[in-house]
């Protein structure tokens, strides 16, 4: 299996959320001042994380980046993220992206 096929609608749907998450209370404080800062360059600003219709439209593949490790990348001195929060930002995806 792909990961492209792995990180699908038939994925995410299994995906057991207890809550209900959103952009305002959730996810946007997943992303650090140096996550928007270096997307938005290596994007060339297409990818503002700061922005919620941004981060709705490129939702899967900030999950696959964060789910694999490649994001953050290496030697931006930041940590991947836990389980906790890929499988927080997965179920805001589960969930239609609420604002």
């Amino acid at each position: 299996m792909t990961q492209q096929q792995q990180f699908n609608h038939a994925f995410f749907a299994d995906l057991a959320c207890p809550t209900s998450v959103t952009w305002t209370n959730d996810i946007q404080k997943l992303f650090t001042a140096t996550d928007v800062s270096h997307m938005k360059q290596v994007t060339n600003n297409q990818l503002d994380l700061s922005n919620y219709n941004s981060v709705k439209i490129w939702a899967h593949k900030i999950y696959s980046e964060v789910a694999t490790g490649a994001m953050p990348p290496a030697g931006s001195g930041e940590q991947p993220w836990p389980k906790s929060q890929v499988d927080t930002f997965g179920c805001w995806i589960q969930q239609g992206c609420p604002q």
